[in-house]
């Protein structure tokens, strides 16, 4: 067990310290790679729109190079996603106190814990206020003209990629006021506040589902479905830089818990790639 964690912590430690990316920050997407047992495949998807967790890195990494050749600077917002194009700008809610960052540059690769969307910089996870806490539950999504500014800006040779700054920091109210019943008590109180907080922030006129998988190839995609029959899954088709891609999703879900318990049992059953997503 010991020789395991060592090679996984020296692994994702590699991953982010030597690999081949070159001097000075350049716009990338990537081939496909394998961490810990596991493949990722990097790619352009400008819908990108997540729901998970999210941690943060800083003081192991701070001055080394980041997966497009950046510097990093845990001081700095800055984040890590597993296959996202580097740079990518995204926006970030912390769904458990509101707290919205709303511009920043994704330029590394990572995490590769279980059931982890995105890494942050300590700084941003100063700004979305969970840097003691060390996880919190966010929504993630990309911008799309922002991120195709910056790539075309990289791709034409302006080689130096702008370190993000802190913009004002949005938050929002995510508890509605829970009228008082007569002859609830305390614990039935405390439980509605937290099922109504779970459902009513970001979801308000969106549908959540869990995405189980993504192919090229509807037969792939046919015979995913047929072994999560009893999930009554089915297939969303989108046609994406110049092809189809079939997802295949479960839902859509009424709120974050029941989905998490879905996922849960999907981790179980083996799909472990399985991720909550906005229908």
């Amino acid at each position: 067990m010991v020789s395991s964690c060592s090679e996984t912590t020296f692994l994702i430690n590699s991953a982010k310290r030597i690999g081949t990316w070159g001097d000075n920050p350049t716009y990338k997407v990537g081939n496909p790679y394998k961490i810990n047992g596991k493949w990722y495949y990097p790619a352009i998807n400008y819908e990108y729109d997540e729901v998970g967790y999210a941690s943060w890195y800083g003081p192991g990494f701070h001055g080394k190079k980041t997966a497009n050749g950046e510097i990093f600077n845990q001081n700095k917002i800055s984040a890590a996603h597993r296959t996202l194009p580097l740079p990518s700008i995204v926006k970030i809610t912390n769904l458990e106190n509101g707290k919205i960052l709303p511009f920043v540059r994704v330029n590394d690769r990572g995490p590769f814990a279980r059931n982890r969307i995105i890494d942050l910089s300590k700084e941003a996870a100063k700004e979305l206020g969970f840097v003691n806490k060390g996880v919190t539950k966010v929504r993630v999504e990309i911008l799309e003209d922002e991120s195709r500014k910056f790539a075309n800006d990289l791709i034409q040779n302006k080689n130096i990629a702008k370190s993000a700054k802190v913009q004002n920091i949005e938050k929002k109210n995510i508890t509605s006021p829970v009228k008082e019943v007569k002859n609830e008590d305390k614990e039935n109180k405390i439980k509605k506040v937290n099922d109504e907080t779970n459902e009513n922030f970001v979801l308000k006129d969106n549908k959540i589902a869990i995405q189980v998988g993504a192919f090229t190839d509807h037969r792939n995609a046919k015979s995913l479905i047929d072994k999560l029959s009893e999930f009554k899954a089915y297939i969303k088709r989108e046609f994406i830089e110049n092809k189809y891609i079939y997802r295949v999703r479960i839902g859509p879900l009424k709120n974050i818990s029941s989905a998490n318990e879905l996922q849960e049992k999907l981790f179980e059953l083996g799909y472990t790639s399985s991720h909550l997503v906005m229908n």
